[in-house]
């Protein structure tokens, strides 16, 4: 679980702001002196007076902290390399005509999967039409972090299917034989064990979490991807990146009003850093 955010105020500033039983008694104090400052020596006004100042300065000062960590600009900035990338997974979608119809796919895709890495070739991977899919947002990510020249780890969580509903469990077996086929043993491509319900957002923000904690890498090495998954897998990955150093990142690019990204145009990774919201800039 998320450990709360620590109360950065001084004990004198709870105690005109009370958050606790102790800040309480503390407030309750000061108002009981102020009482008998004002009721037994005309010198207490001045007292009352000194303690409204010192109230007031103290108002000034959190508001001034509070747009100090509010006084951010957003920049459509690329993330910097990683070396780890997380990626959610939608159920396949081609974009040519014929291919959606399960009975001319699905043989296809059969191909790839029960075929050994090393005697696939690009054709077939052309056949089911995987650059103009909804994967290639994320062949785009592995491609740009690649470039950068530090992505060694990449981990795929897909969605189960169940009753009527059809999962991304096939998509994450074509992307591993797609990486693994482009990229060989320079990439260590991690798919066991990483199918969730695409509904159960815990569970999701449980893995990813198990994710950041488990690898050999900081936190800061590690970019999780929200392009794909459904909307319920994105809030989950987004809650698992809460914690400060984590980073999020969407890939940009034009898409049909079914959310697939159009074959035109350029699509590029943009970073996503929510540390200053949620945490201040210290």
């Amino acid at each position: 679980m998320l450990a709360p955010k620590q109360n950065q105020n001084s004990p004198l500033e709870n105690i005109f702001s009370p958050r606790s039983p102790l800040d309480f008694l503390g407030f309750a104090v000061v108002g009981v002196i102020i009482n008998l400052l004002s009721g037994a020596d005309p010198l207490g006004f001045l007292g009352v007076g000194v303690l409204f100042i010192y109230w007031l300065w103290l108002d000034r000062r959190r508001v001034k902290k509070l747009s100090q960590r509010l006084r951010f600009v957003v920049d459509k900035e690329p993330p910097k390399g990683a070396k780890g990338l997380i990626l959610l997974l939608s159920p396949y979608s081609p974009r040519q005509e014929s291919l959606r119809d399960e009975k001319q796919l699905k043989p296809l895709v059969e191909h790839i999967i029960n075929t050994p890495i090393e005697k696939l070739q690009l054709a077939d991977f052309q056949n089911i039409d995987l650059f103009n899919s909804n994967l290639f947002p994320q062949i785009k990510a592995v491609e740009y972090h690649i470039e950068k020249g530090n992505l060694r780890d990449v981990w795929l969580i897909s969605s189960q299917s169940y009753d009527q509903v059809k999962g991304s469990e096939i998509t994450a077996q074509i992307l591993l034989h797609y990486l693994s086929f482009q990229y060989g043993q320079r990439l260590e491509v991690h798919s066991q064990g990483f199918c969730v319900e695409d509904w159960n957002y815990k569970k999701l923000w449980d893995l990813a979490d198990k994710i950041f904690r488990e690898s050999d890498y900081k936190d800061e090495a590690v970019v999780a991807d929200i392009t794909g998954g459904t909307k319920m897998m994105t809030m989950a990955l987004a809650m698992a990146c809460i914690p400060p150093k984590r980073r999020m990142q969407y890939m940009d690019a034009q898409r049909d009003w079914q959310g697939n990204p159009l074959p035109v145009g350029e699509i590029n990774p943009i970073g996503i850093e929510v540390a200053p919201i949620i945490h201040g800039n210290e």
